[in-house]
């Protein structure tokens, strides 16, 4: 068989017209998987964006969160250290209220053992007289005992006839001794 020169020609132009034909396709591909990659690379860039402010968010609103759970605990222990400030304020208060009524008690005591003896005295002594009779206690404070017979607290009592709770303790500590007398 013998070929002719030309055929090799033509065969080697065939070939080279379908190697061209193949090349842009191969351009095109390598095209399409660059801007394939281009498109990934800034989608991943902007999802990274987005975490990143999501983040920084975040880290502010945990930052702010901390500022007022400090701010509240703070407020929190001045609280209470106002409220042991009161409660050291009332128990010195009432220590002092305590030892007040102790000693007006005693005087009272006194004043009531000396009173009896006078009393005694002066019956004694002087029948024809017909000295005033000594009123009681439980007279003098008649509204403050109607009240304590009916059940009524101390408080509700020292409220009603505007004297001190300890006033009302020690009056009706007093009509009791005067009653066993």
């Amino acid at each position: 068989m013998d070929l002719k020169p030309w055929i090799y020609i033509v065969l080697l132009g065939i070939a080279a017209v379908l190697y061209a034909f193949m090349l842009p396709k191969r351009r095109e591909e390598t095209v399409s998987s660059e801007r394939v990659v281009k498109e990934v690379e800034n989608t991943l860039e902007g999802y990274m964006a987005e975490i990143q402010n999501e983040n920084e968010q975040l880290v502010e609103l945990v930052s702010q969160m901390k500022k007022e759970l400090d701010a509240k605990q703070q407020a929190h222990q001045e609280q209470v250290s106002d409220l042991r400030q009161r409660m050291l304020a009332m128990e010195q208060k009432m220590t002092e209220s305590q030892t007040r009524l102790r000693t007006a008690e005693e005087k009272l005591a006194q004043a009531a053992g000396a009173a009896s003896l006078s009393a005694g005295a002066a019956a004694a002594t002087s029948e024809a007289d017909h000295a005033p009779p000594v009123h009681s206690i439980k007279s003098r404070y008649a509204e403050l005992f109607d009240l304590y017979e009916q059940g009524k607290s101390i408080d509700m009592i020292a409220k009603s006839t505007g004297l001190q709770r300890g006033e009302v303790q020690l009056i009706i500590q007093l009509a009791k001794q005067e009653e066993s007398v």
